[in-house]
């Protein structure tokens, strides 16, 4: 009888063993052949001086709900104008006395355009560390081997990238047979509110139909995902959406030397902790799709258990959600950020309100998440509204042609990565043009360490100037597969 148990226990084992090894094989795609480096020519010291010139053609962003400072947007207008007199041939508009839209036309108008888009405006730089920068923020200081100061990351980056794609190709006369646009809003940093949507609106006016979008998100990123010693081309093929709730709850006042047996403060305390303590649950899609595109290039074990969730799903959100970042990658995050409530240490408060913060993973919508925070709340006497919100966008389709290209392309200019998609943990520019096209990626040709994204709205802003040529010869490669 033992004997007949332990041969069936071994039957099992080599079964379940067989599973696992079968699904791990069809994982662990064998990697792509190496491509032929891109061709067009491209001079990193000219691309420095000219992101340099735009770095100190400062562009800071103004309050929200505030207007952008034209002024600023127009001294960079000028820089653009001269460096590229090619592009600038193209027909313009400047939307909303910011903004750029520029046409290429294509030879097949029956065909929809593309879009290329980045942004003008950066972050400011605070005051308080002016001190601590190596080249002052706005300088565009060309030292050390990097162009120095805001924007060199994001995202004026990749709006020069484009440029000098664009002027490159036009001086060589080539021709599209799509349409390109190429797309600059100048609010981005605050809302997009007079740069990117009203671009989108312009052109949902005019019936334009967009085949695909490429937008600024994801890097060449080398140290930044468990278990990955190689550079990774992370191309955003989502991003999370966006909620802001105002919770309250009113109540009477009073002395604090007879307080009731519950107060606003309290009330909204105890809901504050029932959310805190049923956060939203894990979905590991995005992570199985990121780890299947790294295929052969990761290891045997490591694909293994991403490739077999149902067995090791709970060991997989345990090891991801130790980490803020990881665990951000999984599920949709709800945390308070401001709590009020009393005007003086001896009143009881009639009313107490915070604000909850929550970024959406695709697939969680706007309407099921207050659903969500209703029930777990569970209390007539908390009440909330939206503050703010976006839905979070579509997935955007890793098989057809456009992300094929562009992984294509990134093949090309930097042979070194793998290539894989992700989700993008913030918003860009790219959701206001949700309503022209379901093929929405967001990438920045860029290598970045963890040290470089700090930098990103941070400190001593940079990026390497042996970084700018196969940034420009991405774009200019994408735009002539995307343009058949």
């Amino acid at each position: 009888m033992a004997s007949t148990i332990l041969i069936i226990l071994g039957v099992l084992l080599l079964f379940l063993l067989a599973v696992l090894l079968v699904r791990t094989a069809g994982f662990m795609k064998s990697e792509d052949m190496p491509e032929p480096a891109a061709s067009l020519p491209v001079d990193a010291d000219v691309v420095a001086e000219h992101l340099s010139k735009a770095v100190r053609a400062a562009t800071p962003s103004t309050p929200p709900n505030d207007p952008p400072a034209l002024a600023d947007m127009q001294a960079l207008h000028s820089v653009l104008m001269w460096n590229y007199p090619n592009v600038h041939a193209l027909p313009r508009e400047v939307i909303n006395g910011g903004a750029l839209l520029f046409t290429w036309a294509g030879t097949n108008p029956e065909l929809p355009a593309v879009l290329f888009m980045a942004h003008m405006d950066v972050v400011p730089a605070d005051e308080r560390t002016l001190d601590q920068w190596t080249y002052p923020p706005f300088s565009g200081e060309i030292a050390e081997g990097f162009v120095w100061g805001r924007g060199t990351l994001d995202d004026k980056s990749s709006m020069i990238g484009i440029l000098e794609a664009a002027e490159m190709l036009l001086k060589q006369e080539w021709q599209p047979e799509r349409t390109i646009l190429l797309a600059f809003g100048h609010d981005e940093e605050t809302s997009g509110n007079y740069g990117a949507i009203s671009i989108a609106e312009r052109l949902k006016e005019r019936g334009v139909r967009l085949a695909a979008v490429l937008d600024e998100g994801g890097a060449i990123m080398q140290g930044t995902l468990p278990g990955v010693d190689f550079p990774v081309a992370l191309i955003g093929i989502a991003e999370k959406g966006y909620l802001t709730l105002k919770v309250w709850v009113d109540g009477k006042g009073g002395h604090s030397a007879m307080p009731p047996a519950e107060t606003p403060i309290g009330i909204l305390g105890r809901a504050l902790a029932k959310l805190d303590a049923h956060q939203f649950p894990a979905r590991l899609d995005p992570l199985v799709s990121l780890y299947r595109g790294l295929g052969s290039r990761a290891s045997f074990l490591r694909q293994m258990i991403m490739s077999n969730t149902w067995l090791f799903g709970g060991l997989i959100r345990n090891m991801v959600s130790a980490s803020p970042s990881s665990n951000a990658s999984i599920r949709t995050t709800m945390v308070p950020t401001m709590v009020s409530g009393g005007v003086k240490e001896n009143i009881l408060p009639s009313h107490a309100e915070a604000l909850v913060n929550l970024r959406l993973l695709p697939g969680d919508t706007i309407a099921a998440v207050c659903d969500r925070v209703r029930r777990v709340i569970n209390d007539e006497r908390v009440q909330f509204e939206t503050v703010s919100a976006w839905e979070a966008s579509q997935i955007s389709n890793t098989e057809g042609e456009w992300y094929q290209s562009i992984a294509h392309a990134a093949r090309r200019c930097f042979p070194e990565a793998a290539i894989a998609p992700y989700y993008l943990m913030g918003a860009t520019d790219s959701r206001h043009y949700r309503e022209l096209t379901d093929e929405i990626f967001r990438f920045t040709p860029l290598p970045m360490s963890s040290e470089d994204l700090a930098r990103v709205h941070g400190i001593n802003e940079r990026v390497s100037v042996e970084a700018l040529a196969p940034m420009v010869q991405f774009f200019g490669q994408l735009m002539q597969e995307w343009a058949k």
